[in-house]
């Protein structure tokens, strides 16, 4: 069982939620009714590239522990991909992946560590661990 997923953030967003001392949640909660996750990093960069690339940053990737959710009573489920606000919900081999869904928004408690997603020179999305000769 996985016990951490992953979950981009938009940094002003996520900062907005945590100086109010509130629980998180996306601007596509209300119409898409949950928080979107990805089980491991790869898959995060890949939707991070899928979707959010041309949209202003900087992003963060908060790393989230399930069962601090579900002690508290938020729900995390293993579904197919589901439409992030308005936009299609594939991308190539998002149909082999289950994506974890938070049922509920993510409280600053249930947070294992924050970290910037960074971008490379192409303005791709890359994994953090990547070296800069590398990108």
């Amino acid at each position: 069982m996985t016990t951490t997923i992953f979950h981009l953030a938009a940094q002003r967003d996520w900062e907005q939620a945590e100086a109010a001392e509130q629980v998180y949640f996306p601007p596509t909660f209300v119409q898409d009714q949950m928080t979107h996750a990805a089980g491991d990093i790869a898959t995060l960069i890949k939707v991070a590239n899928q979707f959010y690339r041309n949209l202003p940053g900087p992003w963060l990737i908060i790393a989230v522990r399930v069962a601090a959710l579900e002690a508290q009573n938020i729900v995390v489920k293993f579904e197919p991909a589901a439409p992030v606000g308005a936009r299609d919900d594939h991308f190539e081999g998002s149909d082999a992946v289950l994506f974890p869904h938070i049922y509920g928004g993510i409280p600053t408690a249930a947070v294992e560590s924050i970290g910037v997603l960074p971008k490379n020179d192409r303005g791709e999305f890359v994994d953090p661990g990547e070296s800069e000769s590398s990108r």
